[in-house]
């Protein structure tokens, strides 16, 4: 019964905890509600403690720290999907008003990324939001108007709609969480096995 139990739980930790995840960070970001971004992300963070709390109760003695390594990177893979899909929801037009101000900012230290010049256009939009737009290049003159997504709950910069992409895919965590379900059946199947050789010892 306990193997029965290890290998669904094998493939329900894994699943479960992704797609609760994916519908927590999806409803968190565009809810009416506002969640709070810190709020947001200890949910998150709870809901993974929790995944890896069922995966050491059901992988106790068999378990892979492999398979848990690749179920916290799908998670927080789950996450990045999630956010980056939805948390720029609104998009407005918006006329720039003005001559853009040029800032510069130097970096320091070996390794570190080249310095850069950030351009800051003042902008009139429906609403008020946003009032200016920040670009490492100018993204026109003043009268041009131009289309900005951004966050009602004001959680992340606003970026041109051309921009406004998910960095994340649903592969990835798919990937990673389906691996780390594998790795924990193959754990489990190694230990049974063993078993099996000691007890006709």
């Amino acid at each position: 019964m306990r193997r029965a139990l290890a290998y669904l739980g094998a493939v329900l930790v894994p699943s479960g905890a992704g797609l609760l995840l994916h519908l927590w960070a999806g409803w968190s970001m565009r809810s009416p509600v506002r969640v709070p971004t810190l709020i947001a992300v200890l949910a998150g963070l709870a809901l993974t403690g929790v995944a890896l709390l069922a995966h050491d109760a059901l992988f106790r003695e068999g378990g892979s720290l492999a398979a848990v390594v690749l179920l916290v990177a799908g998670l927080a893979a789950v996450w990045v999907e999630a956010r980056d899909s939805r948390i720029r929801a609104e998009v407005v037009t918006c006329e720039i008003t003005g001559k853009a101000r040029a800032t510069y900012h130097p970096t320091f230290g070996e390794g570190a990324p080249s310095d850069k010049w950030l351009y800051h256009h003042p902008l009139d939009c429906p609403g008020g939001y946003p009032s200016e737009f920040t670009a490492e290049e100018r993204i026109g003159e003043a009268g041009k108007t131009v289309r900005i997504a951004y966050d009602p709950a004001h959680r992340m910069d606003p970026i041109l709609e051309k921009d406004n992409v998910a960095h994340g895919s649903p592969v990835v965590p798919s990937v990673l969480l389906a691996l780390s379900a594998v790795l924990s059946v193959v754990a489990v199947a190694a230990e049974e096995r063993t078993g099996l050789r000691d007890r006709d010892a």
